[in-house]
């Protein structure tokens, strides 16, 4: 099958969907605000990429190597994560090294010992995450060759974009990409910050509301993803209930807004309907 999983037509879709309209707004946008409104909308938007580009870094939406590439492309141009940085830096470097501080490549504490704050914890793995990345390439020499072909394929298709229009450039795609870099740094702190330890069943935090799970495609269930992180997506909710039992009750966490309120509405709109039905 072209597409691996039939399930990942959803995130295909969203994916796709999101950079017509990046183009549509780049090349059609008829005044400079429009532009800064998608620009500012797209942000939030994307965030949710951001997950996607995470899950298909660790399972290939595609059966064919130029589709992984394509969709790699278009995801880098969306989250400033290009194809293969992933790989190098969490795939083969964080999930190799999270139960060791002092080797994680999203490390999250300090030499001394203490634990980064979360803002020095995104200014510092933000910024050294493309040199780290290329840093564990070092062993892995054809998956730094492809991230360093990833990062100048990306480079001269906005440097062609500021070209033909820097100011929409700027708002459609170079600011959400520098901002969402730093925001998915920002937004793995709450998995692991503080957790020292070697035991795998503690070393990591879950989130199980179905709306934050729904949007992000079962992120939540990041101690399962953990323990084999080359597992489907949509396989992490039967792991973690075979594994939930070992997990402190204390490393379950309610996501921000607003996916508990979210979740809260829909249950109160079912409760609603059924009370009608009857």
């Amino acid at each position: 099958m072209f597409v691996r999983k039939k399930i990942d037509y959803y995130p295909i879709t969203v994916i796709i969907l999101i950079f017509a309209i990046d183009l549509l707004v780049f090349f059609l946008s008829p005044s400079w605000i429009l532009t800064l409104l998608w620009g500012l909308i797209s942000i939030y938007i994307k965030g949710f990429t951001c997950s996607l580009n995470h899950h298909h870094q660790h399972y290939k939406f595609f059966s064919v190597k130029w589709a992984n590439r394509g969709i790699e492309f278009i995801m880098g141009l969306q989250t400033g994560v290009v194809g293969e940085l992933w790989v190098l830096h969490h795939t083969l470097g964080h999930h190799q090294n999270y139960l060791d501080r002092r080797k994680d490549e999203s490390g999250w504490q300090k030499d001394n010992g203490e634990i980064m704050s979360v803002v020095e914890y995104t200014l510092y793995v933000g910024t050294t995450t493309y040199a780290k990345g290329l840093k564990v390439g070092e062993r892995y020499p054809r998956e730094q060759k492809r991230l360093i072909q990833n990062i100048v394929l990306t480079l001269v298709a906005i440097a062609f974009l500021v070209w033909y229009n820097w100011y929409n450039a700027l708002v459609v795609f170079v600011l959400p990409m520098l901002i969402l870099l730093y925001a998915t740094v920002f937004d793995t702190y709450k998995h692991h910050a503080g957790l020292d330890t070697e035991d795998p069943y503690r070393a990591t935090y879950n989130i199980i509301d179905p709306t934050y799970n729904w949007f992000t495609c079962n992120l939540g269930y990041h101690t399962a993803h953990h323990l084999q992180c080359g597992k489907h997506w949509a396989e992490l909710p039967a792991l973690h209930e075979q594994i939930k039992d070992k997990i402190p009750q204390n490393l379950y966490r309610e996501p921000g807004f607003p996916f508990p309120q979210i979740t809260r509405l829909t249950s109160l709109l079912r409760n609603l309907g059924a009370m009608l039905e009857v």
